[in-house]
């Protein structure tokens, strides 16, 4: 990783609007971008040997698959990923119904482009990666 360097990010969100305003306001600030409307098809981005993807951004309630059980899968695949995690819920009520481990990083919705970029600014340089992360909860 270079101080300079700018993470590729991959958004997973099952509404195309929420979808659509992070990809905007992280592609304004140069960026690279990708998105996915559900876990079948972040996992199937994820795969590809071609895709560079450092930072995982998912709404934790999905349908099909929430968002913690794709982070754990694309950690599989990508063990450096880190990950940011979006949700109109509390990080206390995610976690009391295990969606979301103790320290992950998370925003609400609605939340502020100065939000979105801070918090990714953040997780690119000081974040621990999600396996680190989720290994301490074992």
């Amino acid at each position: 990783m270079t101080a300079n360097k700018k993470p590729n990010i991959l958004i997973v969100d099952d509404q195309v609007s929420i979808r659509t305003l992070i990809r905007v306001l992280l592609e304004a600030e140069g960026y690279r971008v990708s998105e996915a409307g559900g876990g079948k098809d972040a996992i199937r981005i994820t795969a590809d040997p071609e895709a560079e993807i450092d930072i995982l951004i998912t709404d934790i309630l999905m349908p099909q698959m929430n968002g913690k059980d794709l982070a754990n899968r694309v950690s599989a695949i990508r063990p450096f990923i880190k990950v940011l995690f979006v949700s109109a819920y509390t990080a206390e009520i995610l976690n009391h119904h295990d969606l979301c481990p103790e320290g992950a990083d998370i925003i609400r919705k609605p939340f502020t482009r100065e939000v979105l970029l801070d918090r990714v600014s953040r997780i690119w340089a000081v974040s621990p990666v999600w396996k680190t992360l989720v290994s301490k909860q074992a």
